[in-house]
């Protein structure tokens, strides 16, 4: 299958901005909230992440380091069970909580101001934080010009062809490579968008995709089903 060349991915992208509209979902939200929203989403949908930080919001009111610190992971657990893994997301939220408020002065926006690259690595060192987490505080927190890599945007890239195999870090590389810095937070969500509402990974929408004729896994699945021999 051949990739998307560059152009092609551009005008793609373009459209793609302009059918979802994609908001800000971390707009109003402190540094501390976008970080635990993040962990709240892994393995969910985006209704279960929200409905865990509604729980989370009832339960203990404002969301800082220092109350979550000082919170049982059960508190947290029956606070969060709408997102899933809530016994293991709870444990990440309270230790990240007590690491944010003991070891970095309760002020997770120094961590984002350093250089982009000590940021991550702090990020990363964090409990439940991956790469995807660490670029997306880098990201929505901070407005660094970085891709983040969600499952979405992961299916969508291999489908274009811009990566071969899903690696997290060749993936993010190629979409960052294709986009111009000042489009990137704004192109990772609108490609979520895509993946969820068109390009999904099951039964995926093609019929109704906006940007099928750049796509040539769609174009390989057409001819697949031409070709399959009538029983």
């Amino acid at each position: 299958m051949r990739p998307v060349d560059d152009q092609a991915f551009r005008d793609a992208m373009r459209v793609l901005e302009r059918r979802h509209r994609v908001t800000d979902w971390a707009a109003g939200m402190t540094s501390f909230e976008i970080l635990v929203s993040t962990i709240l989403s892994q393995s969910t949908t985006v209704r279960n992440e929200r409905l865990g930080m509604d729980g989370l919001r009832a339960a203990f009111g404002d969301l800082t380091p220092e109350t979550l610190a000082t919170a049982s992971p059960r508190a947290i657990e029956r606070a969060i069970w709408h997102a899933g893994l809530a016994r293991r997301k709870s444990r990440h939220i309270r230790d990240v909580a007590r690491i944010v408020s003991r070891d970095l002065g309760g002020d997770l926006d120094r961590v984002l101001r350093r250089p982009a690259g000590e940021s991550r690595e702090v990020l990363l060192a964090l409990p439940g934080v991956g790469p995807k987490t660490a670029d997306v505080m880098l990201a929505m927190a901070a407005n660094r010009p970085v891709f983040p890599v969600d499952t979405h945007v992961a299916r969508v890239a291999r489908r274009w062809g811009l990566v071969r195999r899903a690696d997290y870090e060749e993936t993010r590389e190629a979409l960052e490579k294709r986009t111009s810095p000042s489009r990137r937070k704004a192109w990772h969500l609108a490609m979520i968008a895509h993946g969820r509402e068109t390009c999904t990974a099951r039964n995926p929408r093609c019929g109704a995709c906006p940007v099928s004729t750049e796509c040539d896994w769609y174009r390989a699945r057409n001819r697949r089903r031409r070709d399959k021999p009538l029983r």
